[in-house]
């Protein structure tokens, strides 16, 4: 129990660069156009903002925010 608290915890403290944060915002504002860079997008993943709903074989993915992705969204960079 302690160890997801401490992984909760870091996920809030997950800084982000100004792109990645224009990426994360461009995966809330254009749901269908999800062109953001494959290290931003692997990043947002592994910090909890976004999810991985389908990835295609060319590269393109299917992306979604999670909950912790639009709070962070709502509480800006």
């Amino acid at each position: 129990m302690a160890d997801k608290r401490l992984s909760s915890f870091s996920f809030r403290d997950t800084l982000l660069t100004s792109e990645e944060f224009a990426s994360l915002r461009e995966v809330g504002t254009r749901p269908m156009q999800r062109t953001i860079p494959d290290d931003h997008r692997d990043r947002l993943i592994a910090a909890g903002y976004l999810r991985e709903v389908v990835r295609s074989s060319d590269g393109v993915s299917a992306l979604a925010l999670t909950g912790r992705g639009i709070r962070r969204l709502a509480l800006g960079k």
